[in-house]
């Protein structure tokens, strides 16, 4: 197109190494989950969710690049590109196939609402009837002395950690992703406490909160996924350096995902755009329909 194939563009360039990227963390993903799971003493159960969460979307946005790509060949069945002459790429087939997994099985949203309820629950079994307005003055400051107590050792051990240099150098070139999932699960910890505070029990109705959350968490297991791989892979094969260069810019996407929803956390339009839903349920917004639906 436009006297260079479509890759050499730099809009299409930009897609397709993502899409490498991303299935090159797939993998990792799939691998570390698989070898955690035949360690009968490790509790899996947020890998297990994460990987599945992360691979539906991932595998969604891969597709939509793809039929991007692919431009009006996207849209036409395996059979009618193999009846005009063509390459018979099934894309349109692999997009119904890989939106389903954002419904079934768990959808999307009940699979961060899962992972979001277990990163909480240890914070309500220590506050949460500190936090909880329908207990008793008495029980509720007993609890909040308790708790007390537990989160004098408990925060400050998240904000005091060494995440910097020389830990994890074993990881040679990855070494400065590690150490950035390191500092930035210290500070998921922290902030994860900041929103029970900020919004006590009202924290579950806080979906959107909770969701960024969540994703950030996702994220951080994908670069300790894909680091452990690529080190692996390095082992395995000492002069294939392949495996760092996809490992490297994974996580540096993973890197800008995470810093964006941190800045995002407390920081949106949440309560507007709720309040803007709301109100579009009750018709104040019909007249936009106008002219659109018979």
């Amino acid at each position: 197109q436009w006297g260079a194939p479509v890759g050499k563009h730099d809009a299409v360039a930009q897609m397709l190494g993502r899409m490498a990227a991303d299935t090159y963390a797939m993998e990792a993903i799939v691998e570390l989950a698989a070898a955690m799971s035949g360690r009968k003493t490790l509790d899996i159960r947020f890998e297990a969710a994460m990987a599945k969460l992360w691979h539906s979307e991932k595998l969604w946005d891969l597709v939509h690049d793809a039929v991007q790509i692919r431009g009006g060949r996207g849209y036409e069945s395996a059979d009618s590109l193999r009846a005009r002459g063509e390459d018979p790429m099934p894309v349109e087939r692999c997009m119904r196939d890989a939106r389903i997994n954002l419904i079934f099985e768990g959808s999307s949203e009940i699979m961060r609402l899962f992972i979001a309820r277990e990163a909480v629950d240890s914070h309500l079994t220590v506050a949460g009837k500190a936090i909880d307005p329908r207990l008793p003055v008495a029980t509720r400051l007993a609890a909040l002395l308790k708790a007390g107590a537990h989160y004098a050792v408990w925060y400050p051990a998240r904000g005091l950690g060494w995440g910097r240099w020389p830990r994890y150098r074993d990881f040679g070139p990855l070494a400065k992703h590690m150490r950035y999932a390191n500092r930035r699960s210290r500070k998921l910890a922290r902030t994860i406490f900041h929103a029970m505070i900020r919004f006590g029990p009202g924290l579950e109705r806080r979906q959107a909160v909770l969701f960024r959350l969540v994703d950030i968490g996702c994220d951080l297991f994908v670069i300790a996924a894909c680091c452990v791989r690529a080190m692996k892979t390095i082992r395995e094969q000492p002069g294939d350096r392949t495996a760092v260069e996809l490992a490297d810019v994974a996580c540096k996407l993973a890197r800008r995902r995470i810093d964006g929803r941190f800045r995002r956390v407390f920081r949106n339009d949440d309560l507007e755009i709720y309040r803007l839903a709301q109100r579009a349920m009750d018709h104040r917004y019909s007249w936009l329909e106008h002219g659109i639906v018979d």
